[in-house]
């Protein structure tokens, strides 16, 4: 898969490294405070589906660069391994983002206390994984270290 040359892979994980920590960052925001989550809470769910749907096609088309899933040795390895991982968390960001969202325009305390727990997970599970995959990948490519 390539656009204008470039593997599309090398395109969209830049797009999947910005968009998906933001996305995390502003759930743990609208998590904490109930005036920013009326005010961005949707802006946030938005920027959470299309950094998940980023991270997604990261994951496809680094299978078609790399030529499947087999993890090689050194950073390319734990790049792959990793890699698999990630459209998980930040799927589960996206909806629970979304299930904080509805919750908090609901009147049950104990929900919306449940759903902000669920997307702060979520959201540390997202950055963490974002962050391994991404300078897996770094030094996989640019590194000179194994």
């Amino acid at each position: 898969m390539t656009v204008f040359g470039l593997p599309l892979h090398v395109l969209v994980v830049h797009a999947a490294v910005v968009l998906l920590p933001l996305a995390a960052l502003g759930t743990l925001v609208i998590a904490a405070s109930a005036r920013a989550r009326k005010r961005y809470g949707s802006l946030v769910v938005l920027g959470a589906f299309v950094a998940a749907g980023a991270v997604a096609l990261a994951r496809i088309s680094g299978e078609s660069l790399n030529g499947g899933t087999q993890a090689g040795p050194g950073w390319l390895g734990v790049h792959v391994t990793w890699g698999l991982l990630a459209p998980w968390p930040a799927g589960a960001l996206a909806l629970t983002s979304l299930l904080l969202v509805l919750a908090g325009r609901g009147r049950s305390r104990p929900f919306l206390i449940t759903a902000a727990l669920l997307a702060v997970v979520s959201a540390l599970a997202s950055l963490a994984i974002i962050v391994v995959v991404g300078h897996a990948g770094a030094e996989a490519v640019w590194g000179t270290t194994a």
